[in-house]
């Protein structure tokens, strides 16, 4: 899907979106705002944002050490929380960029998602589900790497999805 890859400066060089935009990386940035008031400092959590064909947006918490998944919600637009609430401002968000990362398939998968830690958001076009079975572990692995819109915290809980400095694409 995508051809060359950058790395951002200084970290752990996570493999950036080639080309990115303005306004990605806008509403990645919102997002990550948002998803902050969800992701308790010290709790060493995560989370996913996906969208399904069914249009539902599920908000999902892993676990940093084991990637156990620790809650789930999901619902539909209509089923949003209110704007003014921590949960419906990161829906709103969630959704708003999601719809807009869509346009970076030729067709939209049926299922797709974005993670973040709070401060960067980063996805993975080829496999783009992050509720998959095994989708965290090959993040881990390097088997399927993440295209950071925004770079995750190289010393955060994403840490381990990290791409290895011998693994670097330039």
């Amino acid at each position: 899907m995508y051809g060359e890859v950058e790395t951002n400066e200084g970290g752990l060089g996570w493999a950036m979106i080639p080309r990115p935009n303005r306004r990605l990386t806008a509403l990645a940035r919102e997002v990550a705002r948002c998803a902050q008031a969800l992701l308790p400092e010290g709790a060493g959590l995560f989370m996913g944002l996906e969208t399904d064909a069914a249009g539902l947006l599920h908000l999902i918490w892993w676990r940093r050490d084991d990637f156990a998944l620790v809650a789930e919600v999901s619902a539909s637009p209509e089923g949003f929380c209110p704007v003014d609430t921590e949960e419906g401002a990161l829906q709103e968000a969630g959704i708003e960029l999601l719809d807009y990362l869509a346009g970076r398939w030729p067709a939209p998968p049926a299922g797709y998602g974005v993670i973040t830690d709070g401060t960067g958001v980063a996805f993975a076009p080829d496999h783009p589900a992050p509720s998959a079975s095994g989708w965290l572990m090959r993040q881990a692995t390097g088997s399927v790497p993440l295209l950071a819109i925004i770079a995750l915290d190289p010393s955060g809980p994403c840490a381990l999805l990290a791409p290895r400095p011998h693994r670097s694409l330039h």
